[in-house]
């Protein structure tokens, strides 16, 4: 196979050249943030980082289109503590901490067509007929950087920067302020105020926004090639929450949060979530999100665990309605709500013979009537000291066919600091609406995990896949993680 053009185009030298540097800026920071951390005598500071290496090629059933991809991920992070305060023993003492993160997603390869010289550069502008604005072969993002003070009197935690928050209403993350306060353990109250981190945001992604309309700056010829990609916008978000009572008893949470664009309010939802525990064998948890705009119950959740004479039984039962952004045209569209109710148990049979056991009913409501769907899985694991041997599988049955598989894993410890790992799965679909598609996947994974520290370990794994409509498919997984702290 020809790849005169490979997926970086006419821009080859020009991208490697940022691709490097984008590297570089990570290892000088990596450099930087562990001189600190051996540096610090009275305080405490910890580094993390990650690098995962991914190649795999991906042919397409529908079209004559291979995608060879070669993926580099670093992660970094910081956590730096500077108490302000003797240790007391009633507890932690307050403290200053920085808390930083950097992300760096490279992907290299080719995108080509079986069997003809034609390859497609989907990231430069100057190839019209594959280059898509929204196509990015690298980014350089930070997750988190923010500074906090906690622990102080009252409980009170206060932070200010980029940083992750949840909720009873769900997942974001904000570039503002924040603070809990919890005087007492059965009473808490918190709230926050910022942007949300959008893919236009500084060093920011798109990990918790609605989904929905893509947004990015573009030039005006961009912008003609692709009008469906929305212009970038400043979303306001605010949200409380307060949480009263004692978890062995009763302890509830209330959530709202708001979205404000351009003055006009574009989402508004209230969450709730109940825990209780009044033994420790038995917990029942709840959890509801109601959207107020487009009234709706989005996500709703209810909970039992159950553990006695060696068993653990669960149940479960969900609901989920798929909402979007409000400027996106996906809005509009009626949605399908789903409802998942899972019975499940597992016991330990024997000191090294775990055995888990799970049936699961899905109910879709399609504009065209209901699909109701029936699952069963099933595990069982044998395990000393040095060996674990597992054997898994699944099978549901419903309209749009049935579907079912099963894996056996292994792995050895072969020496205190060496693991090897192996497994083989087999998976079967069967839809009679893409006839392409229906057949048995077979896959197989080997792998080796050394430890290199306590905090620190490396990964090797290669895979390969086989199924009539792709054909085979092999990978390759290196994953190093470096951890240093004082």
């Amino acid at each position: 196979m020809s790849r005169k053009h490979n997926a970086w185009g006419g821009q080859d030298s020009v991208c490697r050249r940022v691709a490097w540097r984008r590297a570089l800026a990570v290892v000088v920071a990596g450099g930087l943030l562990s001189t600190l951390a051996l540096c610090a005598k009275a305080d405490d500071a910890e580094v993390d980082a990650t690098t995962t290496l991914q190649a795999y090629d991906v042919a397409s059933p529908a079209t004559a289109v291979v995608w060879m991809r070669r993926r580099l991920t670093q992660t970094l992070a910081l956590r730096y503590v500077k108490p302000i305060a003797e240790t007391d023993e009633a507890g932690p003492p307050p403290s200053i901490q920085v808390h930083g993160g950097l992300r760096l997603n490279q992907d290299f390869g080719d995108t080509c067509q079986i069997g003809a010289p034609l390859c497609f550069a989907v990231i430069d502008p100057a190839r019209r007929a594959s280059y898509t604005p929204l196509a990015s072969n690298g980014a350089l993002d930070l997750p988190s950087a923010y500074l906090e003070a906690r622990d102080l009197p009252y409980g009170l935690v206060v932070q200010a920067g980029r940083h992750f928050h949840y909720n009873a209403v769900g997942f974001t993350r904000l570039d503002g302020v924040s603070a809990r306060v919890a005087p007492t353990a059965w009473f808490a109250a918190e709230a926050n105020l910022g942007t949300l981190v959008r893919r236009e945001s500084v060093a920011g992604s798109d990990a918790f926004i609605p989904d929905g309309t893509p947004r990015l700056a573009l030039d005006s010829l961009d912008r003609d090639r692709a009008p469906y990609i929305a212009p970038p916008v400043t979303t306001w978000a605010a949200d409380t929450s307060l949480e009263l009572g004692e978890e062995r008893v009763l302890r509830g949470t209330a959530s709202y949060r708001t979205l404000i664009e351009h003055g006009d309010l574009v989402q508004r939802r209230v969450g709730v979530a109940l825990v209780s525990q009044p033994a420790s064998a038995l917990r029942i948890s709840t959890h509801g999100v109601l959207d107020t705009l487009d009234v709706a119950l989005v996500d709703a959740d209810l909970g039992a665990r159950l553990g006695f004479g060696g068993w653990n039984l669960q149940a479960s039962l969900e609901r989920h309605v798929p909402r979007f952004d409000a400027g996106s045209i996906w809005a509009y569209f009626v949605t399908a709500p789903t409802w998942l109710a899972t019975l499940g148990g597992a016991r330990s049979i024997a000191p090294s013979w775990d055995a888990s056991l799970a049936v699961r009913g899905r109910r879709t409501e399609l504009i065209t009537g209901l699909e109701h769907e029936l699952g069963v899985d099933a595990s069982t694991t044998l395990h000393d000291a040095r060996n674990q041997l597992g054997l898994a599988g699944f099978g549901w049955a419903s309209g749009s066919g049935p579907l079912w598989g099963g894996s056996l894993s292994a792995s050895r410890r072969i020496s205190l600091w060496v693991t090897l790992e192996a497994e083989v799965s087999a998976m079967r679909i069967d839809d009679p609406l893409r006839a392409a598609i229906s057949g048995v996947s077979l896959y197989e994974l080997a792998g080796a995990h050394f430890a290199i520290t306590r905090e620190s370990e490396l990964r090797l794994v290669v895979t390969h896949a086989q199924s009539g409509p792709v054909g085979h498919r092999l990978s390759m997984l290196a994953f190093l993680h470096l951890g240093a702290w004082r």
